[in-house]
């Protein structure tokens, strides 16, 4: 076995003709990561210091098998969904910095080489060109007249590897290849399509971007058979829980006020598990220790030197400091702030609107709305000018978050910061005599936390929604059924089954299955499948193709007429209901107009393209409507 610690830019090796390749054994699960592990990888690249540890890759090369002027095929055990998602991320890169070259007119022309030097930097990292290969050699695929080596080969399930060539020829690394159907629909289209829209087209952030990744770490594992790979991958999944950064944080701690501060050690941890009662999920407590420190650095005890955010890397050295400088201080701290986010957590501050409102925060998962709300629910009363200051607030964050979560503005790597001004410019107004008024809160959120405009807004609603973010997709529909709740049949949307999973779930009218049925096919399309799958691309993840369903299983990929129609003998609060879009629900009997008239999913005679287009104006036009913020222009009801 062999182990090596490396950045980014050795393990993917381009020099002197470089040999080695990794390359994912058929027999590997297909390339499973989704939005928010494109985004945490993104996050994790631009907000942590440069070298940040991206873990282990496990990986096998019998070296007696290969001769000389052979390439050196690496097969991952280990490792394959960042090395994918790594690659999908240069090859946008290489898409964006080759497009912005046709116009890019640097005042140094050392700028320009250095773009030029990147793209054949890039280049080099995701393919090899030989002249040509030997025969049956491992790796090599001819285009044309070339032979390719790629460097980062994903996993041929699922059409995974012919829909990555496809992506590198539309990121002009290598000649044109066949789009696959539904490529778009696919995990591997659909995370490039994702690092197209996130990442800047600038030159200069592009590059800074691509230093960084060089610059990330990993440590390479060899060994020298699968026996041998599958051990050691058993072997350091099953080694127990490490240390999480709460457990160093409280021993060094306890540690600390013991020795300096003469503290009963025992009654001292008695306090801390009342901190872990508090917030018992370990994500939830890494992201309290975050932002106690993020909304709190203000006060001088608190701030450390030439640390302006606490992330992920940096919370074990911030908190070191502190408790170096006065443990027993922030012991006490750490568990009164502790108190006040369980309870925020737990929607626990009343009155009831304020409850509910936090209800909804905690829904759409906005947890950076946590950073603000910490700081505002310590202050004392007397610090706000009218006794409903948190409740419009709360309200308030919670629009803004359905906005923001949405259409990612904010990005997620600047709303933090973003918030953090706006926990400044509430204290540095206190310290200045003055109350926090509402108006006066909502200016400095608008100003330093902007959100999407209404027409963004409108526009991400509108668009492939449940494609971009599933989870927001579920909570609109959920808010618009809400809406419209009669008194008798109010269904419990968050409700859940013995299992933890929700018992209401999305539907897909048109189905989202990569082989639609030939009814499907024909109702849509008039029997032509590359039409079908054209406009299924186009309009399966659109809010109006949605709808929500207790029996999913049920419907699938039935006919439309079916879907519509099924009744089965379930019941809900004592009443008998159907199963199919005749079910009761407002969602599915909201009116929409189309050139025939009016209809609705639940009295629709067909579906297809315009009743899908006519239907989301419909509920984008709603949600948009129920969420207005400060400054937005309401169009009317729907």
């Amino acid at each position: 076995m062999q182990a090596h610690d490396m950045p980014f830019t050795k393990l993917i090796n381009v020099d002197q003709g470089a040999r080695e390749h990794f390359h994912v054994p058929k027999y590997q699960r297909e390339y499973t990561w989704k939005k928010w592990q494109w985004e945490q990888l993104l996050n994790d690249i631009e907000d942590n210091d440069p070298g940040y540890f991206m873990g282990s890759i496990i990986c096998v090369n019998d070296l007696q098998s290969i001769t000389a002027g052979d390439e050196l095929i690496f097969e991952v055990v280990d490792g394959q969904q960042r090395l994918t998602t790594l690659s999908l991320l240069l090859a946008t890169i290489h898409a964006k910095l080759a497009t912005a070259m046709e116009t890019y007119e640097p005042a140094d022309e050392q700028d320009k080489e250095e773009a030029k030097s990147c793209i054949t930097n890039i280049r080099a990292k995701l393919v090899k060109r030989k002249k040509d290969a030997k025969p049956g050699e491992a790796g090599a695929f001819k285009v044309g007249k070339n032979v390719y080596f790629l460097r980062v080969q994903p996993s041929a399930q699922n059409h995974n590897l012919a829909d990555y060539l496809y992506l590198l020829s539309e990121a002009g690394l290598i000649e044109s290849q066949p789009k696959q159907p539904y490529c778009g629909n696919r995990l591997l289209g659909r995370a490039y399509a994702y690092f197209q829209e996130k990442i800047s087209s600038d030159v200069a952030d592009l590059l800074k971007l691509m230093e960084r990744i060089n610059q990330l770490m990993f440590v390479q594992i060899t060994v020298g058979s699968q026996a041998d790979a599958f051990t050691l991958f058993e072997s350091l999944n099953n080694r127990g829980v490490p240390l999480s950064a709460m457990d160093i944080i409280k021993n060094k701690m306890l540690a600390q006020m013991e020795k300096k501060h003469s503290v009963d050690i025992d009654e001292s941890f008695e306090r801390w598990q009342g901190l872990i009662e508090a917030i018992p999920d370990a994500n939830d407590q890494e992201r309290f220790l975050r932002q106690f420190y993020n909304t709190f650095k203000h006060r001088k005890e608190i701030k450390v030197d030439k640390v302006t955010r606490a992330t992920r890397s940096l919370i074990i050295r911030v908190y070191e400091t502190l408790i170096n400088r006065d443990a027993a201080v922030l012991f006490e701290e750490l568990t009164e702030g502790a108190t006040t986010y369980g309870k925020l957590l737990r929607s626990e501050f009343g009155p009831k609107p304020v409850a509910a409102s936090l209800t909804e925060l905690d829904r759409i998962s906005s947890a950076p709305a946590y950073l603000v709300l910490l700081y505002l629910f310590s202050l004392d009363g007397k610090h706000l000018d009218d006794a409903k200051f948190l409740e419009h607030v709360v309200d308030l964050l919670a629009r803004y978050f359905i906005r923001r979560n949405v259409t990612d503005k904010p990005p997620t790597r600047q709303i933090d910061q973003a918030l953090i001004d706006v926990v400044e410019s509430c204290a540095a107004r206190i310290k200045a005599g003055k109350k926090l008024a509402f108006d006066w809160f909502v200016d400095e959120l608008m100003k330093h936390a902007r959100p999407a405009s209404l027409d963004e807004f409108k526009a991400a609603l509108g668009g492939h929604i449940y494609d971009s973010n599933s989870w927001m997709a579920r909570y609109v529909l959920i808010q618009i059924d809400q809406m419209h709740h009669s008194r008798e049949y109010k269904p419990d949307f968050w409700a859940r089954d013995d299992k933890g999973r929700f018992v209401w779930t999305v539907e897909h009218v048109l189905p989202q299955a990569e082989k639609l049925p030939d009814h499907w096919v024909k109702m849509i399309a008039g029997g032509d499948r590359q039409k079908a799958a054209d406009l299924q691309d186009a309009w399966v993840h659109r809010l109006g193709n949605l709808t929500l369903s207790g029996y999913n299983s049920d419907l699938a990929t039935a006919a439309f007429e079916k879907k519509q129609k099924l009744a089965k003998d379930r019941s809900f609060l004592g009443h008998k209901i159907n199963i199919g879009y005749q079910n009761g629900l407002v969602l599915n009997s909201l009116p929409f107009k189309t050139k025939a008239g009016k209809s609705s999913l639940a009295d629709a005679l067909h579906w297809d393209a315009e009743m899908i287009e006519a239907r989301t104006k419909l509920l984008v036009d709603m949600v948009a409507n129920a969420n207005l913020l400060p400054g937005d222009k309401s169009e009317g009801k729907a």
